[in-house]
């Protein structure tokens, strides 16, 4: 079933409630702000968005490598939209994010010529 994510920064901090709802149910994740755990895991304490991404990735997929692997280039395609205060996410995008994984390139046709 797909899924609608949302995100709200919780003023006066770098945190964010990251809301999950699926059908009629919906929990809240609080995503922390930076630590030292967290600084030595290749964040640094301007990459809130980062954190979500990975956060957003993790639920998704349930496989921490495959989200840790992935998630600055999964926040790269949302384009900062994980930056913003307040935010939603459908499912959706994230599967068109591994299509586009799995398959970087589009095929090029060969352009006609003028000798038919």
């Amino acid at each position: 079933m797909a899924k609608t994510y949302s995100g709200e920064r919780i003023p006066g901090t770098l945190r964010y409630s990251l809301k999950i709802r699926e059908g009629n149910s919906e929990h809240i994740v609080q995503v922390p702000e930076p630590s030292i755990q967290i600084l030595s895991d290749g964040f640094g304490p301007e990459e809130s968005a980062n954190r979500l991404a990975l956060a957003l990735l993790l639920d998704f997929t349930k496989n921490p490598s495959l989200s840790f692997a992935y998630y600055k280039d999964f926040n790269f395609f949302l384009a900062g939209l994980l930056s913003e205060d307040n935010w939603m996410l459908h499912s959706n995008r994230i599967d068109l994010f591994f299509k586009l994984v799995e398959s970087p390139t589009i095929e090029k046709k060969p352009i006609l010529s003028g000798n038919h």
